[in-house]
């Protein structure tokens, strides 16, 4: 087992070298072809809460860049360095964070500003602890049902390597996640790890033609659940 973990965060380590490689000076690119996503996280396995700006060139999949003086980004009025870990500037920060600004200024002395949108809360049920392979399986969630700009995800996996799992819910009203057997078909048998997260994403308000998103993302405390055949 230790054996697979180090191999398994070896890879996770190779695979950030290789993207933060991969990244250009925002000075080297047209400053009107500069896509932002910004995101503010609280994960409550660690109680923080990191800011993250992703600044792409041509659009959400572009190679990403990093604001070098004279630009930059900030939030909240706090500098975001560039951080490898989070393929992006980020600013962390101790305990719980639901609102705030993002400033991104190009080379040009050009500002953005994004205000996040609300964050909500969500949760495991107590009953959610055996996950049924053979047949379609339903978490109900503990919180609000969702509004139109927002979804959950739920990924479930343990470290045997490519029998995992993503699944997704959206939809005004939505209270539910539905796990059909098509997906769960992958997962090994036995416990598993789940991250749930609940994002609310919006356009910006402010942004280059290329636009972006601005995004909050809360993620209650992982579970262990068991899975039968």
């Amino acid at each position: 087992m230790k054996k697979l973990v180090y191999t398994t965060f070896s890879i996770l380590a190779t695979v950030l070298v290789l993207g933060a490689c991969q990244k250009e000076d925002s000075s080297d690119v047209n400053q009107d072809k500069v896509y932002t996503a910004y995101e503010l996280f609280y994960n409550q396995n660690s109680d923080k809460t990191v800011a993250i700006a992703r600044l792409r060139f041509g659009g959400p999949t572009g190679t990403l860049l990093e604001a070098t003086d004279p630009a930059s980004v900030t939030y909240n009025g706090d500098p975001m360095p560039y951080s490898v870990l989070y393929s992006g500037h980020a600013k962390e920060y101790a305990g719980k964070i639901t609102g705030g600004t993002f400033i991104y200024t190009n080379t040009e002395n050009v500002s953005f500003s994004n205000t996040v949108p609300s964050m909500d809360t969500i949760g495991y049920p107590s009953t959610f602890t055996e996950i049924v392979k053979s047949q379609a399986n339903t978490l109900t969630w503990e919180g609000n049902a969702l509004s139109s700009n927002e979804r959950v995800n739920l990924f479930i996996g343990s470290w045997t390597w490519g029998q995992d799992a993503l699944f997704f819910a959206t939809g005004n009203g939505t209270t539910d996640l539905v796990m059909g057997t098509n997906a769960l078909a992958n997962l090994a048998e036995g416990t598993s790890n789940c991250y749930l997260d609940r994002v609310n994403e919006v356009p910006v308000s402010q942004g280059t033609s290329e636009g972006g998103v601005i995004r909050t993302r809360y993620r209650p405390t992982n579970i262990q659940v068991n899975v039968i055949p």
